[in-house]
């Protein structure tokens, strides 16, 4: 914040000890600090009970109303902040001496350092012609400053070079510098402007100028409003009917028109289809009437020649019936309806389509039989469908181990084969040399 020195600015104080006071309200015929400053500023001030003093930089806080001993320029504590008793003391606004700007006895103001409201703090002023200390807290006398710029300026000269001619300088405190127009520039100056243009021998985009003498490449540029007039003697031909060898003219509208109409007047177009002969048509008086044939119709349409099959022929999709056809069949694949067969295939087409029925023939047609009556008309009764197995009336199905010259054994639901040891063992029987030995030995045991 800032520094604010206010006259007539009094208040009473009762603080006691070395801490900040607390302004307790302003003497009869004085301010408030509070009227003078406002918070955060510092000013200088001097408190007193008649007896001792403090004189110092505080800084002023509304909240509390209050004056912080900041800093102690003098006290009747040897410079240092003053330990009040209890008691009532007066503190004021003032300008103390130790900071208060003079003239001594010989008019002159002695400043240690001067310091506006921003920048660097100035020590001294020199009268210094070569500036030679180049210090950043040091003024210049008027005198010094114009010195020192005069031998500068004299010393200076400017650098420059073209594009021809090198490096040169010029001394700027003793010689002009001529910027001269060359081809196609004029300079002139005026006031502190100098300006650099073109001359009028040099063409503008919109000017209005001749070219003379002039090769413009057609390539990279665009050359408009090109009248007949404009065009060299000779360039510009009229009649196709004989041309140069070369190519060095240009053909006008008119003549391009005769030469091509009598180039089509004179055309005709060739044709020629799978009979009558070669035949043209002239294409500057004549139609060509393309006709549709047998099977065949024709169209057209704006620009479109359509030629397409009419209803008499068939399609590969198309729903027609053909009449009075052969068809050679060992050439078809897939399936031909209602094609026209001969009756035994008509037959055959015409049986339902049953699972398990036979197809037989009875002497005159093919009819559908169901199992039992094929069976029957076959002959082969109901055997072809007697149950397997062991019970009455079943068919007896041997298993794989029956073998030749095997005996056959009922097994369950099938017959498997036994051989002539399996048999004995089966039955328990014993052989005729067994029986013979057993005999032996029983009548060794009877005696």
């Amino acid at each position: 914040m800032a520094l604010v020195i206010s006259d007539r600015v009094k208040e009473t104080t009762t603080t006691s000890g070395t801490g900040t006071y607390t302004l307790g309200g302003a003497v009869t015929g004085f301010e408030t600090f509070t009227a003078n400053l406002s918070d955060g500023d510092t000013t200088y001030y001097a408190c007193t009970d008649n007896t001792d003093f403090e004189i110092g930089l505080g800084t002023f806080t509304t909240s509390g109303t209050t004056l912080a001993r900041t800093t102690i320029l003098a006290s009747s504590n040897s410079g240092s902040a003053v330990n009040w008793a209890a008691g009532t003391r007066t503190i004021f606004c003032t300008l103390p001496a130790a900071k208060a700007v003079f003239l001594d006895a010989s008019n002159v103001t002695n400043i240690s350092n001067l310091k506006l409201a921003s920048g660097a703090t100035v020590t001294a002023i020199l009268d210094e012609d070569t500036l030679s200390s180049n210090s950043d807290t040091s003024l210049a006398t008027q005198q010094s400053i114009k010195a020192y710029v005069d031998a500068q300026v004299t010393a200076q000269d400017l650098d420059f070079q073209g594009d021809t001619g090198g490096a040169l300088s010029i001394d700027l405190d003793s010689e002009t510098l001529d910027i001269a127009g060359g081809t196609g520039i004029d300079t002139s100056g005026s006031s502190n402007t100098l300006t650099v243009a073109i001359d009028s021998t040099v063409a503008t985009l919109s000017g209005s100028q001749t070219l003379t003498n002039k090769t413009i490449d057609v390539d990279n540029n665009t050359v408009s409003n090109i009248e007949v007039d404009n065009l060299k003697s000779g360039v510009l031909d009229t009649d196709l009917s004989s041309v140069s060898a070369s190519d060095d003219t240009l053909a006008s509208a008119k003549a391009i028109k005769t030469y091509v109409d009598a180039q089509v007047t004179a055309q005709d177009l060739d044709f020629q289809g799978d009979s009558g002969g070669a035949l043209s048509i002239d294409l500057d008086s004549e139609v060509l009437d393309i006709a549709g044939g047998t099977g065949i119709d024709t169209s057209g349409s704006g620009n479109t020649l359509t030629v397409a099959i009419d209803s008499t022929v068939a399609t590969l999709s198309g729903s027609q019936t053909l009449t009075n056809k052969s068809i050679d069949a060992s050439q078809l694949t897939g399936t031909v309806a209602n094609a026209r067969l001969d009756a035994q295939l008509q037959d055959v087409a015409g049986l339902a389509v049953t699972n398990g029925n036979f197809i037989v023939g009875d002497g005159a047609n093919f009819v559908a039989e169901s199992g039992s009556t094929a069976r029957a008309s076959l002959g082969l009764g109901t055997a072809a469908v007697t149950n397997t197995g062991i019970s009455n009336g079943n068919t007896l199905v041997a298993d794989s181990t029956v073998a030749d010259n095997d005996f056959l054994r009922i097994n369950g639901t099938s017959v498997e084969g036994r051989s002539a040891s399996e048999v004995r063992s089966d039955i328990s029987a014993i052989t005729l040399t067994e029986a013979s030995e057993e005999a032996t030995a029983l009548a060794i045991a009877l005696g």
